[in-house]
């Protein structure tokens, strides 16, 4: 891709004042003040500046999203959140050809290859068909009534919960379809989120969070945090899903994680 193209297209999104972090629904800068540069690639020039998390930025991350949890969250319907689920799958289809640039100018995938894989929102393994997936399984999840063997008149079933806050850091290569599985699953199930994008390519998935926000969810059920390092945090979220390319025990500085693992 010509530098020259890409000029001409870059959205308006990759461009102007530093993108803040998003934390108990409002969009703020880091508490420390510091941020970093994301850069388009085919180039080498900056495209705009990204707030940089740290411990205490993602702590209060952590710290809404358990709210929400507790609070107006967890009395959405299965139903309910499905709607929430195929409002946002209308969102992303509608906004497809923005965010698919986003990806060419912040991560350097060709644009022929990603506007050909995002174009089609009906395509099989669409971020905007995996919304939908998870958004029918919202409703399908159920518990069960298990036949108990014990010589008693005694009554088993299952009960199944959502676990909590979830950790969902995820990798440079894939910065549209990795957050998408994370927050589908997630919020289908009735967990809340702090997502935490690689460094390199980090303006597709605040741009998604945008698109989350026009839904009006309860403040604390999606957060951002960006940095380009490991925010020491001390409070932890219940679960991590984590992508990333090296063994999971392996505290490697470039590979940035929202807090350290929950405890047993």
């Amino acid at each position: 891709m010509s530098a020259s193209l890409t000029e001409q297209q870059i959205p308006a999104f990759a461009q102007g004042a530093p993108k803040k972090l998003l934390i108990d629904g409002e969009w703020v800068p880091a508490r420390s003040g510091r941020t970093f540069s994301t850069k388009n690639p085919s180039s080498g020039t900056v495209l705009t500046e990204i707030a940089e998390a740290d411990a205490a930025d993602v702590n209060a991350a952590v710290a809404a999203a358990r709210r929400a949890f507790e609070g107006p969250w967890s009395r959405f319907t299965s139903a309910q959140r499905q709607n929430v689920l195929l409002r946002f799958a209308d969102l992303v289809e509608q906004n497809i050809d923005e965010l698919a640039m986003l990806n060419v100018v912040d991560m350097g995938v060709p644009i022929s290859w990603q506007m050909g894989r995002t174009r089609d929102g009906v395509k099989p393994g669409s971020p905007v068909e995996t919304i939908r997936y998870f958004a029918g399984w919202a409703t399908k999840l159920h518990a069960e009534t298990v036949e108990n063997s014990m010589p008693a008149p005694l009554f088993s079933y299952t009960l199944r919960e959502p676990v909590g806050v979830v950790g969902a850091i995820f990798p440079w290569n894939s910065p549209l379809a990795a957050p998408v599985w994370k927050i589908a699953p997630a919020l289908a199930t009735g967990c809340t989120l702090v997502l935490k994008p690689a460094e390199e390519a980090p303006l597709g998935p605040l741009r998604l969070a945008e698109l989350l926000q026009e839904l009006d969810l309860p403040p604390g059920v999606v957060n951002v945090v960006t940095a380009t390092a490991r925010p020491p945090a001390r409070r932890s979220p219940r679960t991590l899903a984590w992508t990333r390319s090296d063994s999971p025990d392996r505290r490697r500085p470039d590979r940035p994680s929202c807090g350290p693992p929950p405890g047993p």
